[in-house]
């Protein structure tokens, strides 16, 4: 698989993973509750591969290496807490702690966005980032408020999934101007592949 077609497809699996998981986040009769949290499952293990691939299409050790690598650990988490049966409060702080992992990813990434030449889609990779670290946390405040009151956190970590999805899609049309925009194959320096 070459670098281009690596880059798009992790950038597009990682955008469509987190639609998928905001799916299964917002608040839905019409969804049984093994569905929703087969949709969080592939979700999270779509992003976790999203994010792998982009890591392994940037320089050995750059920030946005370490961004897409720290966010894929986060996303495994959560598959992890999805797919096992684990005890309910065990699997609510492995959500946390998940999503806190992604928000520390994306932060790393967003911190190297600031570095790139002004241009479209580094601008989309500047938002794209920013909303992800901000859906991550809400996310994690969600979970955290499920322990302490049992108010309105469904719908807030709907808000902070669909925050989250949105900055991802963002991310990877970030990836595809950068493509569109270039006629030849980027360097690993020059690729704006955001997790």
């Amino acid at each position: 698989m070459s670098t281009k077609v690596k880059v798009l497809f992790g950038a597009w699996s990682q955008a469509i993973g987190t639609v998928i998981a905001a799916i299964a986040d917002t608040p839905n009769k019409a969804l049984t509750p093994k569905q929703i949290n087969d949709l969080g499952l592939y979700g999270n293990a779509l992003q976790a591969t999203g994010n792998g691939l982009l890591a392994d299409t940037n320089a050995f050790g750059s920030l946005n290496q370490v961004g897409n690598a720290v966010q894929a650990t986060g996303n495994t988490i959560i598959v992890g807490a999805l797919a096992f049966p684990l005890e309910e409060n065990l699997e609510q702080n492995l959500i946390i702690k998940g999503n806190l992992i992604q928000a520390v990813g994306g932060s790393v990434s967003f911190n190297e966005d600031l570095k790139e030449e002004v241009s479209i889609a580094a601008l989309y990779a500047v938002s794209g980032d920013f909303l992800q670290v901000v859906g991550n946390g809400i996310q994690a405040y969600a979970a955290i408020a499920d322990f302490i009151v049992d108010d309105d956190e469904e719908f807030v970590n709907a808000v902070g999934s669909w925050i989250q999805a949105t900055g991802a899609v963002l991310a990877a049309l970030s990836v595809s101007k950068s493509y569109i925009s270039v006629t030849e194959e980027p360097s690993d320096d020059s690729l704006i592949s955001k997790g």
